[in-house]
């Protein structure tokens, strides 16, 4: 028909196995804050456009929406400095895992491109899709309920009961992260109007450290900083959760050809 511009919506997921969803949910979980033995699945919401450059490739800009959660399974080092009524200032040290969740939020922003097999023509048929992707994220906790509890009974202190940690850094934290996305598909065309597409795709750094991620689960992939720094928290454990969440995801997209 000649119109050669696709724009649309999908739906990404996969499932929640170790580490919660938005929900705090998780399949199997590890002995962190999620709620574990959930039937648990991972979303991303999409909206992206397509321009047919050939017969067999096409051209793609897409944003895919998300949210989740870390369970805080990992433990922190933190240091607190605490002054006496005579003004003697003692260094309280502790450790252990927080309570609680916190939350990430953000987008993959993707440039790929589709590869169409010799049999069909673009954007119809089976494809292998290639490109680059850009994570822009947010981090951000609660104090009133991600925290260490600790005991205050130590040097100028006795008898001093428990208190809450609480400082993590700033309660909002943005980050940003580069990946490839491959991945394969099939696209179908209805009434020569509605696209309808749905296959998988990974993430090339994500999916090659999976093998690490998996056997390293009480770390987070963390080999050489087994105790962050609290203030440093959502910035070492993150990554590792985020791996996990674009792994690998299948897909199903609807779509229009405009023109």
């Amino acid at each position: 028909m000649g119109k050669r511009f696709s724009a649309g919506y999908g739906l990404y997921f996969s499932p929640a196995l170790f580490n919660p969803n938005a929900q705090g949910n998780t399949i199997f979980g590890r002995g962190g804050n999620s709620n574990d033995l959930s039937l648990a699945f991972n979303s991303q919401h999409e909206v992206y456009g397509e321009f047919v450059l050939s017969n067999r490739f096409s051209l793609g800009l897409s944003a895919r929406f998300f949210k989740t959660a870390y369970d805080n399974k990992k433990e922190i080092y933190a240091q607190k400095n605490v002054v006496d009524a005579n003004g003697y200032t003692d260094q309280i040290y502790y450790e252990g895992a927080p309570e609680g969740l916190y939350y990430i939020k953000g987008a993959n922003y993707s440039l790929y491109s589709k590869m169409f097999n010799r049999r069909y023509v673009a954007p119809w048929g089976r494809y292998t899709m290639f490109g680059v992707t850009v994570r822009r994220y947010s981090c951000y906790y609660d104090p009133s309920e991600m925290y260490v509890k600790y005991n205050k009974s130590y040097g100028y202190y006795n008898n001093a009961g428990y208190a809450n940690f609480a400082d993590f850094g700033p309660q909002k934290q943005s980050f940003t992260k580069f990946d490839f996305l491959f991945g394969f598909g099939r696209t179908r065309v209805i009434a020569n109007r509605v696209i309808m597409d749905y296959g998988f795709n990974v993430n090339f750094f994500a999916f090659m450290t999976g093998f690490f991620d998996t056997v390293d689960l009480s770390n987070d992939g963390a080999f050489f900083d087994r105790y962050p720094k609290a203030e440093q928290y959502m910035e070492k454990t993150n990554p590792w959760r985020l791996r996990g969440f674009n792994r690998f995801n299948a897909f199903l997209k609807v779509g229009v050809l405009l023109f």
